[in-house]
């Protein structure tokens, strides 16, 4: 393609004016406003804000001519790289609604997302971090290798009729290849794609991001373009970024973090981000050196490992002014190890999940030290929490423990194809997140627990209710709860409790070899232990925080090493 620096057919025509709240809208205004400047390094590779106008333009372009409507949903299955971004956007500018696709993810999850989407594309990547996953596409729709394009019908996914694959080859019959894919772009006049961007409105769906529940079962909540332009356009301007920042970002792409901060936030600052294909401490280090990188954005076991690392002492990090701590239960320590590091860096903690966009509450710059480690800061100024009593929904009082619930216009609309859990989890105008904190008289707040027991693995989201519908497949296993338990190096990780069937005689290094391959690695327990019984209430529900001291208490008895 080509790499002149004008302004592409399609995204000239769209009026940034008129789309503000939109992502089309602040792409077109985005490239008009700063054209020629870098946008995105990637590989040894930096594209501009142009190349960026006139990628998305080109698949935008494709998408139409593949027949992609307004109501139509793409699923995303790619890596770190250029494209995604290119394709998060091009699909924005089609009006077609995105579905990121978490590439840890495998066959029994992938079938329920994309079944439950219903979307009606999928953009497939060949390979994610050195690992062939034309496999795993095969095994999800084995009627790739019925027909030529157009010509198969998939039994599992009904609505899926166009699957594209990005990378090297060979693919399926069924499979249209990428270039393939963007040479349809000529088949359509540029300003039709301006004329349909023009058409996405700010309530319109831009994406449904898929998030497990306690139920087991993954739930996409959707996310309006309004909800995530506007939201994100609040969080560039608490962190004060502008064009001279430089951020660097290793986490993945399909989280909440990558398709709507890391997405959005260059777009409205006209900020260049030096993104990693993954996160490893060196080359870590060395891009954020080479860079001047001035704004740090990732999960706080990242941090650690690159501070620990033998190369860190020689790399300089003075350039960083803008540090995303939260997420952690306990960073004031890593603070002051960044700060000793990076002297002019301001750092904040926050706190957010999916269904609203990512962030919710933060702390300030000039806020004291200290609440780094304490408190996930107040509420952002475009919504409201309110800490409410978790079975009466009733607000509590200052200084008593409550269920965090958000209200804002960035809150999903509901989880699509599922009525239930969308009726279960906003309630009366607000999202219950099932976390309970308290809030001091400042309107700070201080995480305390979480109701549905979920815990954070390396900056990553685990609902045990899913670990434990797996556990419990397996014929040797009457019963299993999982808990999350402190480990030094990813924070929390998981503990599966395990009450085996009368008779049986299965291992807890066995049941990990079973389990290896059924759900991402990253769900999966560390440590298995087998009982004779678990705590329960006179209800029959398991009492998780007694499993939870009970790992406390053994692993202090325990001898070292």
């Amino acid at each position: 393609m080509s790499q002149e620096q004008n302004l592409p057919v399609g995204i000239a025509a769209t009026d940034p004016g008129v789309g503000r709240s939109t992502m089309p809208g602040i792409l077109a205004e985005a490239v008009s406003r700063y054209g020629p400047a870098p946008w995105l390094t990637y590989g040894g590779e930096t594209q501009s804000f142009a190349d960026l106008g006139q990628w998305t333009d080109a698949i935008a372009a494709a998408l139409l001519a593949a027949g992609v409507d307004h109501d139509d949903g793409v699923a995303l299955f790619m890596g770190n790289r250029f494209e995604w971004m290119q394709v998060q956007l091009g699909i924005a500018l089609s009006g077609a609604w995105m579905v990121p696709l978490n590439t840890w993810l495998r066959t029994t999850e992938l079938t329920h997302v994309l079944g439950s989407s219903g979307c009606r594309v999928l953009i497939w990547d060949s390979a994610v971090l050195g690992q062939d996953m034309r496999p795993l596409l095969q095994a999800l729709v084995p009627e790739l290798d019925d027909a030529g394009p157009g010509a198969w019908r998939s039994g599992a996914f009904p609505r899926l009729e166009i699957v594209v694959g990005v990378g090297d080859g060979p693919w399926p019959r069924g499979v249209t290849p990428w270039d393939d894919f963007l040479q349809r772009a000529d088949e359509i006049d540029a300003s039709a794609v301006g004329a349909r961007a023009g058409e996405v409105g700010p309530e319109s769906t831009g994406l449904v991001i898929y998030t497990s529940g306690t139920t087991g079962v993954p739930k996409g909540a959707m996310l309006t373009h309004t909800g995530i332009v506007d939201h994100m356009r609040e969080w560039t301007r608490h962190m004060r970024l502008g064009p001279h920042d430089r951020s660097i970002m290793a986490s993945p792409l399909f989280w909440v973090f990558g398709c709507t901060m890391n997405t959005m936030v260059p777009l409205l600052a006209g900020s260049m981000t030096v993104l990693e294909e993954r996160f490893a401490a060196a080359r870590f280090l060395a891009d954020l050196e080479e860079h001047g990188c001035t704004h740090l954005q990732g999960v706080p076991e990242q941090y650690e490992l690159a501070l620990n690392h033998a190369d860190a002492a020689r790399r300089d990090l003075s350039t960083l002014r803008v540090v995303q701590i939260g997420g952690s239960k306990t960073v004031a320590d890593l603070a002051l190890r960044i700060r000793d590091r990076a002297p002019d860096a301001r750092m904040l903690a926050a706190y957010g999940l999916t269904e609203a966009v990512g962030v919710n509450t933060w702390t300030e710059f000039d806020d004291p030290f200290e609440l780094l480690g304490t408190s996930i800061g107040h509420a952002s100024p475009d919504n409201e929490v309110m800490l409410r009593d978790p079975v009466t929904l009733e607000e509590v009082a200052v200084g008593e423990l409550g269920e965090i619930c958000i209200r804002g216009h960035h809150v999903s609309r509901g989880y699509i194809d599922n009525p239930e859990a969308t009726a279960e989890t906003f309630v009366d105008g607000w999202l219950r997140t099932g976390d309970l904190a308290r809030a001091d008289d400042d309107g700070y707040f201080t995480i305390a627990g979480r109701r549905s027991h979920t815990y954070k693995r390396g900056g990553m989201n685990v609902y045990p209710a899913e670990t434990e519908v797996l556990l419990g497949t397996h014929p040797d296993v009457e019963r299993a709860a999982v808990v999350g338990v402190p480990d030094a190096r990813l924070g929390e990780v998981g503990a599966a409790f395990v009450v085996l069937a009368e008779g049986t005689s299965v291992t807890a290094g066995e049941l990990l070899e079973w389990a290896d391959g059924k759900l991402a690695r990253y769900k999966l327990p560390a440590h298995i232990r087998v009982v004779e019984s678990l705590p329960v209430t006179a209800s029959g529900k398991v009492r998780k925080f007694e499993l939870q001291q009970r790992w406390s208490e053994e692993s202090a008895e325990a001898p070292p090493g």
